[in-house]
């Protein structure tokens, strides 16, 4: 091994204990092992998958309202973009046609809807983005509180686990 070339290279130091696994295995260290069923007094399967499955239902709903939101600010932007392109092409022949002074009423009309539409495609544009952010808001606290409850779930979990181990621990000392 020491004659390859590169081997001292990938050779990794033994020195120093191994560290501690990524997964937490202390809840399973109570596992059942002889497959009964434990009998919860309290405990409400149904409730916390149909919980879980709302949860679920809120977070989908929350994307597709977002997706649909995106999907209409593009078509807005679309829209604006293409009244922007015949408003430029408005104001050039405008231009043209000034320095010959021959002003049509209509194209300066045509112009000022042009801007109107304009400015009512930003006003949506705003309104929409507006929309956007305060359901991203909305499903961040929805996913925060869902990450709080999960975390009091396990902090639960952990303290019936040590509270089982110091009772066993008891048992197993008397």
């Amino acid at each position: 091994m020491a004659d390859e070339p590169g081997a001292a290279r990938t050779r990794r130091p033994s020195s120093g204990p191994r560290k501690a696994p990524i997964v937490d295995n202390f809840v399973l260290m109570f596992y059942n092992k002889d497959g009964s069923a434990p009998a919860y007094s309290s405990a409400d399967c149904a409730g916390s998958l149909s919980s879980e499955a709302s949860f679920r239902e809120k977070v989908r709903d929350y994307l597709e309202r977002i997706k649909e939101l995106r999907r209409e600010i593009t078509d807005k932007y679309h829209a604006k973009k293409l009244t922007e392109d015949k408003m430029q092409a408005l104001l050039f022949e405008l231009r043209v046609q000034s320095r010959f002074s021959a002003l049509n009423v209509k194209k300066r009309q045509a112009v000022k809807v042009h801007l109107q539409r304009k400015l009512l495609l930003c006003e949506k544009i705003y309104l929409l983005t507006i929309r956007l952010q305060k359901l991203y808001i909305e499903l961040a606290e929805l996913v925060d509180s869902r990450a709080s409850h999960c975390v009091q779930l396990h902090r639960t979990a952990r303290r019936c686990a040590s509270a089982l181990y110091e009772h066993r621990r008891r048992m197993a000392a008397t």
